[in-house]
């Protein structure tokens, strides 16, 4: 499966590469505002969310807004081969890797898998999205192995956030393995768009 995905993931990393930096910011507030403005949004106490880096969409908004709402807001650390979530309070929380993406510091609050969690929403980065579900990401499976003990659960609110170049792309269809778990919707500059995934 990983050899159907790879030349696709080479040409959404390339798009990302050549996105019109001028543009973007418009973009990401347009997107930000259609998530904010969400009843899923406004109504969800605990949110699994994560920084976006190089080309993606920009969370440090939604993230502020989380905050400043009381929200509890659980940020990715990578462990080994493991994605475990860590409770954060402010951008004071976050440090810089060495691979330009940005980690929560060890607070008070032990890290935690995704199904110990139980968030009312997981944003979810993604090279691109299909209006099925499908998901394609950098390939190394953090985030499907995360997810996976969720997959069923209709309480939590699988969102995906791109910007609408990457929505359905034209290289696609977005090939989906056993193992990849969908996105109940996708959030992009023009709005959110439910996914044929999303059964509630």
């Amino acid at each position: 499966m990983d050899v159907v995905k790879r030349p696709i993931r080479e040409v959404l990393r390339a798009q990302r590469a050549a996105q019109d930096a001028s543009l973007l910011a418009c973009r990401d507030a347009e997107l930000t505002a259609a998530i904010l403005s969400s009843p899923q949004w406004q109504h969800a106490p605990v949110i699994a969310a994560f920084v976006g880096v190089h080309g993606e969409p920009d969370t440090t908004a939604l993230l502020d807004a989380a905050w400043a709402a009381g929200k509890a807001v659980w940020l990715p650390r990578l462990y080994g081969d493991t994605l475990q979530f860590v409770a954060t309070g402010d951008r004071s929380h976050l440090v810089a890797t060495p691979r330009g993406a940005y980690e929560p510091t060890l607070g008070r609050s032990p890290p935690k898998v995704l199904a110990d969690l139980a968030p009312s929403i997981v944003l979810l980065p993604g090279l691109g999205f299909g209006r099925d579900g499908a998901r394609i990401g950098d390939g190394r499976g953090h985030y499907d192995r995360a997810l996976a003990p969720l997959r069923e659960r209709t309480d939590v609110w699988r969102l995906g956030l791109c910007h609408a170049l990457f929505l359905d792309p034209p290289q696609g269809p977005i090939p989906m393995a056993v193992y990849d778990v969908p996105v109940h919707a996708v959030a992009t500059e023009y709005g959110i768009i439910p996914c044929a995934t999303w059964r509630r």
